[in-house]
């Protein structure tokens, strides 16, 4: 999951999804957080210690279990900054996705710009979903997100979050 801006929800979706995926079926979530400024996620408290690499060793990953079947886990190999060489890395670290024990892997990603490593790493992923917060982020800025993810062979859908309705309910029904 990722957005075009901060603050489109991606984390709260990311977080509800993992948190509904555990719950629902018997197989295990991993929720990776890829953000600079750390977990947002209302189920997680304190910092994550754990990164990927520990998730995708069966005997590390213990720690990262924050409830069943749920594991979350920061993506940082150098401290708190995340590697420069990412899609590299990835190269390397998709095979043992693949090979792990995980029915979902999902990554709470920065905003998209031409300037993060997002676009390049959305090669990698199954499905990508933009996050867009309605009535904020412009549509030109959407459609430019979308090209930058496609052209890179992204699978891509949106996401409509925080939408309001400025209609009554008793008239809302009636359209």
């Amino acid at each position: 999951l990722t957005s075009c801006a901060e603050g489109s929800g991606v984390s709260t979706i990311a977080a509800g999804l993992a948190a509904s995926l555990s719950e629902t079926g018997d197989g295990n979530v991993l929720l990776v957080d890829m953000n600079l400024q750390g977990a947002a996620h209302q189920f997680y408290k304190g910092n994550l210690a754990f990164g990927l690499d520990d998730a995708l060793e069966l005997e590390k990953r213990k720690g990262a279990l924050v409830q069943d079947n749920l594991y979350v886990v920061k993506e940082s190999s150098n401290g708190d900054k995340p590697p420069r060489v990412m899609p590299r890395r990835f190269t390397h670290l998709v095979p043992k996705m693949r090979a792990s024990d995980y029915n979902y892997i999902i990554f709470d990603m920065p905003p998209i710009s031409q300037i993060s490593a997002t676009p390049r790493l959305t090669r990698f992923m199954d499905m990508v979903l933009m996050v867009v917060e309605s009535g904020k982020t412009d549509r030109d800025v959407i459609k430019r997100a979308a090209t930058l993810l496609t052209e890179n062979k992204a699978h891509v859908g949106v996401v409509l979050n925080k939408v309001r309705t400025y209609v009554p309910k008793r008239l809302h029904q009636e359209m």
